[in-house]
């Protein structure tokens, strides 16, 4: 009588689960619904409402129910809207939404917007999207330059960044220290051009901690020249051990090439 009675038990079970689901997903449908009704309301603090309830699914199976809602947002007159749609179609990466987020990117006349824009493009990492980071890269706003940067250093293509390494290097000498992090971090190729950069960085006793750290990290790998080893090894007793600890990898990277 047992296994009867466990057999009815498991399916009991699994129908409780299955009724749960289904009064889960009717729920979330009934939401969808409501926040595309509400997004044609002229208050726009109700269509920011509408696509910021939409957007709890950007990363979830019911993310294709929401994708149209969030495009048609992007023409949206206020920019809080246009915003958080892109907020949503970041996580997403669907592909009907990439030419208008492109679009975004290059003609916004609000930078906020054309920063996100940036963020969200960075994602697809399509080499078809090369031209529209290179325009952003010249952007006057230092966020969007940041931001177009990487996403033209994250292009999914080997040949990408020694293309472009003007750009790079001026980057990494740039004034702004985001700019000139974001351009060591992403790097991917190895260049004796970069690598004067990286060991004027290093030799420069006036360079701050965190550009410091970036540039031990971003040499690893290189072939030290006499000036620079000897910097490296006397980084060894630096008061930062994290500083310490990047400059003993250096030295152990380079070795591990030599001995190879």
């Amino acid at each position: 009588m047992k296994c009867p009675i466990l057999y009815l038990l498991i399916i009991f079970s699994h129908l409780l689960a299955c009724s749960s689901q289904f009064k889960e997903d009717a729920k979330i449908q009934k939401e969808i619904i409501t926040a595309v009704n509400s997004y044609n309301d002229d208050n726009w603090e109700i269509r920011f409402s509408a696509v910021k309830n939409i957007s709890k699914y950007s990363n979830t199976v019911y993310a294709k129910n929401s994708i149209l809602l969030l495009i048609k947002a992007l023409d949206d007159p206020y920019s809080e809207v246009r915003i958080e749609a892109l907020k949503s179609l970041k996580k997403i990466k669907a592909a009907a939404a990439e030419e208008k987020i492109g679009d975004l990117a290059l003609t916004d006349e609000s930078s906020n917007v054309r920063y996100f824009a940036y963020l969200a493009l960075e994602e697809y990492t399509n080499i078809s999207n090369e031209n529209i980071f290179l325009q952003g890269v010249n952007d006057n706003d230092w966020l969007v330059k940041e931001a177009a940067l990487r996403g033209l250093l994250r292009i999914h293509d080997g040949a990408i960044q020694m293309k472009h390494i003007d750009i790079i290097i001026d980057c990494i000498k740039s004034k702004n220290i985001a700019i000139r992090l974001t351009a060591i971090q992403h790097l991917t190729i190895k260049s004796t051009l970069i690598y004067d950069e990286l060991a004027d960085i290093i030799n420069d006793q006036t360079s701050g901690l965190t550009i410091l750290k970036t540039a031990l990290s971003g040499i690893k790998g290189y072939k030290f020249d006499i000036k620079t080893k000897m910097r490296i090894i006397e980084l060894l007793t630096h008061t930062d051990k994290n500083v310490r600890l990047l400059s003993l990898q250096a030295l152990q990277y380079e070795k591990a090439n030599l001995d190879n």
